[in-house]
């Protein structure tokens, strides 16, 4: 007499049994060892199908190889090789992009960014001034950041003294840029612009305002 159960076990595993039927197949395993053992051998076919995309899984499923378990378990293998091809493709393009967006992003933070550079103005007198300048290159000229130091701590007899810019241009003349006051004890720091680029800068000198007498100076 055949099984009446015996074709039951994919219907079991994949939960496409009504609830009656479910309870009787149960009650049916429990004393049928061919059925039990069919059952062992699918049991890893509901979580193989489900890591296998669907059009793949339903063909499986109404179209069904004698071996069915060997066959399902080669398909997912196959499958999460493509997978993790796709993901190193993945993973490969999105590197090459962001370097790509990288050094474009940079290109765009160095055009934005503009040069500069900071020199020292050296004493050509001896005198507790000192002072250091900075160079940025603009589209229209040069910006030139000060920053002048008196380092003597003041005293009754000390007041404040003015002081000049001066920047030298290829050709020799010297402009006044700027003029300030420093105290002893204080650092001062004038900002100017001039229309000569960085490379028609020959020199900057400071300049005591009343004396004219030049005080610190640099040469390029």
């Amino acid at each position: 007499m055949s099984d009446p159960y015996r074709e039951w076990d994919a219907a079991y595993l994949l939960g496409a049994l009504s609830a009656k039927d479910r309870r009787d197949y149960e009650g049916h395993l429990a004393d049928c060892e061919e059925c039990s053992a069919a059952i062992k051998a699918l049991a890893g076919v509901p979580g193989t199908l489900a890591v296998l995309p669907d059009d793949r899984a339903l063909a499986t499923l109404t179209a069904p190889p004698p071996n069915l378990l060997p066959g399902l378990v080669r398909s997912v293998q196959r499958e999460r090789r493509r997978k993790r091809y796709r993901l190193a493709a993945v993973v490969a393009a999105t590197a090459a992009t962001a370097a790509v967006a990288g050094v474009v992003f940079q290109g765009t933070l160095n055009r934005n960014e503009p040069t500069s550079d900071t020199v020292v103005l050296a004493q050509t007198v001896a005198s507790k001034l000192t002072a250091d300048a900075r160079l940025v290159d603009e589209p229209w000229g040069t910006t030139i950041e000060i920053s002048c130091r008196y380092d003597e701590l003041a005293t009754p007899s000390e007041r404040a003294r003015g002081y000049e810019l001066y920047v030298t241009d290829n050709t020799g003349k010297a402009t006044l840029l700027a003029s300030w006051t420093a105290a002893p004890g204080t650092t001062v720091k004038p900002a100017t612009t001039t229309k000569l680029r960085r490379d028609q800068i020959k020199g900057l000198d400071i300049r005591g305002a009343e004396s004219g007498r030049v005080l610190l100076a640099v040469s390029f």
